[in-house]
């Protein structure tokens, strides 16, 4: 834990001497949510039969949707994002030089990026309820259970990325087309039942669409967490999948690239 509380400080040091740059990123949360508003309120009368297996407002669905959307979005590039630099400074090939474990090491590479996302999609949230949308307070701790769920599915898909980065120094597209996917197919901005039937079928491969349709029936319609159980098991069957195959491809990458000797090179 030492190790890992060490990092986000390193991680935080260096973030907080750009301060301009944290103060744009909170505010600019006002061009996601200002949008959001105006945009919702007027489709609230077309939209309302859409959602309501989901929620009764329109603003509070998306405003939902938008936070999600980034925290999974964090989940998936920090750890990528944060290796790809180590290894650029040289300093990823030094920390494995310590007595620090591995885990300790990728959780404390992402785990500045993870709090500050955290952070600013409570803001997000706590700024919609103050524009009117309407949350379920005393469901938010089930609610809480199934977005961990949801941010666990795509850490793992972060861990698959981060296997890609230490055997060929890069992604390529699969990041960005993933979140893409998941945004398009995962109901962010709408069900997902009303997206076309051709291509319906794909979002059951996304863990948004499951992560997102049992969070909004529990904080915005107040269900309990047994009204949201098939959601909830795919979850977790998600998230099981991924993690582990995520954590065996990433340990297989770190002993080809230590095999190879290319930790130290960019």
């Amino acid at each position: 834990m030492r190790e890992v509380r060490a990092l986000v400080r390193a991680a935080w040091l260096t973030a907080s001497s750009y301060r301009l740059g944290m103060v744009i990123s909170v505010l600019g949360l006002a061009a996601v949510l200002l949008p959001l508003y105006f945009i919702a309120n007027a489709l609230q009368p077309t939209m309302q039969s859409s959602i309501s297996p989901e929620a009764r407002q329109y603003f509070a669905f998306v405003a939902i949707g938008a936070a999600v959307f980034s925290l999974i979005s964090t989940c998936t590039t920090a750890l990528p994002s944060a290796l790809d630099g180590a290894i650029a400074r040289g300093t990823f090939e030094v920390m494995l030089g310590t007595p620090a474990r591995l885990k300790a090491i990728c959780a404390g590479l992402m785990g500045y990026q993870l709090l500050w996302s955290l952070l600013r999609a409570t803001i997000l949230l706590a700024a919609a309820a103050l524009l009117g949308a309407r949350i379920v307070w005393h469901s938010v701790p089930a609610g809480v259970v199934v977005l961990a769920l949801t941010m666990l599915s795509y850490a793992g898909v972060g861990l698959i990325l981060s296997a890609l980065i230490l055997v060929f120094r890069t992604t390529g597209p699969l990041g960005a087309a993933f979140l893409t996917a998941s945004m398009f197919l995962g109901g962010v901005y709408y069900p997902t039942h009303v997206i076309p039937s051709w291509i319906r079928e794909l979002a059951a491969f996304f863990p948004l669409t499951y992560g997102l349709r049992a969070l909004r029936q529990i904080v915005l319609l107040g269900a309990p967490l047994a009204a949201a159980a098939r959601d909830i098991e795919s979850l977790v069957l998600a998230a099981a999948i991924s993690v582990s195959l995520g954590a065996f491809l990433f340990v297989a990458a770190l002993r080809y690239a230590r095999r190879a000797g290319t930790l130290a090179s960019y």
